[in-house]
């Protein structure tokens, strides 16, 4: 998380940071996420309240809104921080990990930029260029909505870390939607922009080769020391 950080506010990118326990409005309603939306079945939320209102943050996005509420545009920002699942614990998922939520606000913002982002993002992790790939993908928060994936930097022809495809599923990214940018008192027909989120917990598991999130919370120090 801190080299990132050194890595965007040096091009910068604010590091900005929220509420852990969060407003249903920000967490789903604010990105295009509306009460009986089918994306909400796939985020098994914290509730803590009786109606639904206050969650546990189930992804750092909710932080986007609050930035263009805040924030006069152009910006970019990157906001790291905890998230919460009620998932079913086991070696590759956790009811508590690390992530990093992407915004860049401007005029005439491309998804040109938004690749020229992420590859001086795997630069900076990798400290080597790696090739990328988009495919479709869908999130209510973004349109059109990329799947990246970068090729494996740990072999040239297939390993466990890739599955043996010799790419590694990255992160979700795309344009911002309208609708978020309207939510977040930004004219859309004004500005645009894109987002990214990516995963610190996995990334620190590739980028070590640990093989069971559930040690990165354990407190553990034979681990810990087996790291360092």
């Amino acid at each position: 998380q801190r080299q990132l950080e050194d890595l965007f506010t040096s091009m910068g990118w604010l590091v900005l940071d929220g509420p852990e326990v969060e407003l249903e409005r920000y967490n789903f309603d604010a990105l295009n996420i509306a009460r009986d939306h089918p994306a909400r079945d796939t985020m098994d939320t914290f509730r803590c309240d009786p109606e639904g209102k206050l969650v546990l943050r189930t992804h750092t996005s909710p932080v986007q809104v609050r930035a263009m509420e805040r924030l006069a545009p152009p910006f970019r920002a990157i906001v790291p921080g905890k998230v919460f699942r009620n998932e079913t614990v086991d070696a590759s998922h956790e009811h508590t990990f690390h992530q990093m939520e992407g915004l860049c606000i401007d005029r005439d913002v491309s998804v040109g930029h938004l690749i020229g982002t992420m590859k001086t993002l795997l630069r900076g992790i990798f400290e080597k260029d790696i090739e990328i790939r988009l495919r479709p993908g869908y999130f209510p928060f973004v349109e059109p909505g990329f799947e990246l994936d970068a090729r494996c930097p740990f072999c040239t022809s297939g390993c466990s870390v890739c599955k043996r495809s010799t790419w590694i599923e990255l992160l979700p990214c795309g344009m911002v939607h309208p609708n978020v940018l309207t939510a977040g008192g930004i004219d859309p027909e004004q500005w645009t922009g894109f987002a990214f989120g990516l995963g610190l917990s996995r990334l620190t598991m590739l980028r070590y080769g640990i093989d069971d999130v559930r040690l990165l919370l354990s407190g553990d120090l034979r681990f810990l020391e087996s790291i360092a």
